[in-house]
């Protein structure tokens, strides 16, 4: 790994089954992915390569390269030897018969940062980043599955930890539907999606992120 720019570990306080995993941060810049190139492989330049913008090339390397990085520290590999298998428009998955179905992998990423989160064990992991100016639409905002008497979390931190749920369970938008609210208190937000159970807490830890919401879920794996 190139000196300058290295992953800064960020700590994730709840949902407390997310505590036992491994999470890094990395600026969105060309002089991350230029600190981060020694974990990338020759598999992973060429699915960037499906990125036609430049910006979006570039976050997916670093994204990449952070998540190889993290799971190193998970695995006790060295990053360019784990395998990942990319299936379209789902998460990443470890290709090694001990971690296939062992280790929850997520990445979220805004123009200016890019989050990563390893977490072992039979459980779903879903990590979400927005810029504090981006909204979401009135329409989408009214598909949000909030009470409008809840004032406990303003409107952009509500969709982040939505959007991370969904991310846990695995269906994406197509969720959306079928995600209840069921509860919330200092350690986080519960939620129901088809007897799935998912707990969701904002990202707190985040110092120098300026302009930035997050939020953590994690979903149990049903039977």
């Amino acid at each position: 790994m190139a000196a300058g720019v290295q992953p800064e570990a960020v700590r994730v306080i709840w949902p407390v089954a997310a505590r036992r995993g491994t999470y890094y941060r990395l600026p969105n810049s060309p002089a991350a992915l230029h600190a981060m190139a020694s974990c990338l492989t020759g598999s992973d330049r060429q699915a960037a390569r499906r990125h036609r913008h430049p910006e979006r090339r570039r976050a997916f390397l670093i994204a990449s390269a952070l998540l190889r990085f993290a799971l190193s520290e998970v695995l006790g590999r060295p990053p360019g030897r784990i395998g990942l298998e990319r299936r379209p428009r789902r998460r990443p998955r470890v290709l090694s018969p001990r971690w296939t179905g062992g280790v929850a992998l997520s990445v979220a990423h805004t123009e200016r940062w890019i989050l990563v989160g390893v977490l072992p064990g039979r459980l779903r992991l879903g990590l979400d980043l927005e810029q504090a100016g981006r909204q979401p639409t009135a329409n989408l905002a009214q598909r949000l599955p909030w009470p409008d008497t809840d004032k406990t979390a303003l409107l952009l931190q509500r969709w982040t930890l939505v959007e991370a749920a969904l991310k846990a369970h695995g269906l994406g938008l197509t969720g959306l539907r079928a995600l209840q609210l069921r509860g919330s208190g200092h350690q986080g937000w519960r939620f129901l999606s088809e007897d799935w159970p998912i707990r969701s807490a904002a990202l707190t830890g985040l110092p120098g992120y300026p302009g930035v919401v997050g939020a953590v879920a994690v979903a149990e794996v049903m039977p």
